[in-house]
C-alpha cells in the first residue's frame, strides 16, 4: 500500500501530496521517500498543476528519518555516501520545477526540516514543533541549511542545544515559514496560497523560481546543503559519539533524551 497519496485540484491549478505513515509520525523510510518522489515526478509533468502542497497525515508533518533503520554506516566513507544520497533527495526538492508549498502542523523533526527548508513556501500551525535531534549524534546536517532562513544566531542555538526547536509562531517570525495559522486552518491556508500562485502563468513560475534559486545558489545554498553531510559523517567518528551511545545503552532512549535536555 502506498505511503503517499495525491489529490489534484485542477480547476484551481494545484495538487496535494500527503505523507501517509501516521503510526510512525510519517517518518521517512525508503518506501515513503520512493513514493513521495514518484508522486512529485508525475505532477512535475502535469501542466494542469502549477504548484504542489506537501503535508503529513494524522496531525503531524514528519518525525524525519526513521531511526529504526539506522543512521551512521560502518565506515566514514560509507556514512558520507549514505548521507549524500539523502542530500540528493533534498536537492531534488530544491530544484523541483514548480513551487512546492509545505503545510506543517504537529511535529516536524530532524530530517523533515531539510525537506521544508528546500520548499518554496511554508505554512505552519502556530503550535507546530519544529525540532532538532534530542540526542547529539551529528555535526551540522540540519542547521547549515536552516541558517539561510533563520540567521546564524538562531541556527547556532538550535545546533548547540540538544532537543532544541521552534514553535510555528517563532519559525514565522524568524523567516523559516511564510505564515503561522491555527492548527485546524493549516491545510486550507496552504491551499489558499496555492490558488493565488496558480493565477500566475506556469511558464512564468518556472522562470521566477529558477531566477530566485540561482541567486541563492550563487550565495552558496546548495553547497551548504552538501557540506552538512560532510560535517555529519566526520562527527560520527568523534570519540564522544561512543560515550553518547554508551549513555543510550545504559539509560535507554528516553533516559538519554532526559539527560541531554536537563530534565
Amino acid at each position: 500500500m502506498p505511503l503517499v497519496s495525491t489529490e489534484r485540484f485542477e480547476a484551481e491549478r494545484y495538487a496535494t501530496v500527503t505523507l501517509d505513515r501516521p503510526e510512525k509520525l510519517n517518518a521517512f523510510n525508503d518506501e515513503l521517500l520512493d513514493d513521495l518522489f514518484s508522486a512529485l515526478d508525475a505532477l512535475a509533468k502535469d501542466d494542469a498543476v502549477s504548484s504542489v502542497i506537501i503535508r503529513g497525515s494524522g496531525g503531524n508533518f514528519s518525525a524525519g528519518y526513521d531511526v529504526v533503520s539506522g543512521y551512521a554506516s560502518a565506515s566514514a566513507y560509507a556514512d558520507w555516501r549514505n548521507l549524500q544520497e539523502k542530500i540528493d533527495l533534498w536537492e531534488r526538492i530544491w530544484k523541483y520545477p514548480k513551487p512546492l508549498i509545505a503545510a506543517v502542523e504537529g511535529h516536524c523533526l530532524g530530517g523533515a526540516t531539510m525537506l521544508v527548508a528546500c520548499c518554496d513556501l511554508v505554512v505552519v500551525s502556530e503550535t507546530a514543533n519544529i525540532g532538532w535531534p534530542s540526542i547529539p549524534l551529528g555535526g551540522g546536517l540540519l542547521s547549515t541549511v536552516s541558517l539561510w532562513h533563520i540567521g546564524m544566531r538562531k541556527a547556532k542555538e538550535l545546533s548547540y542545544i540538544a532537543g532544541n526547536g521552534m514553535t510555528g509562531v517563532e519559525a514565522t517570525q524568524l523567516g523559516w515559514a511564510n505564515q503561522a495559522v491555527p492548527a485546524e486552518e493549516t491545510t486550507e491556508a496552504a491551499a489558499t496560497l496555492a490558488r493565488r500562485v496558480g493565477r500566475t502563468p506556469l511558464d512564468l513560475l518556472y522562470l521566477k523560481k529558477n531566477a530566485l534559486n540561482r541567486v541563492f545558489d550563487r550565495q552558496g545554498f546548495t553547497e551548504a546543503l552538501r557540506a552538512g553531510a560532510e560535517w555529519d559523517s566526520i562527527s560520527h567518528t568523534a570519540e564522544s559519539i561512543d560515550a553518547v551511545k554508551a549513555q543510550m545503552a545504559e539509560l535507554g532512549l528516553k533516559g538519554a533524551i532526559r539527560h541531554f535536555s536537563g530534565d
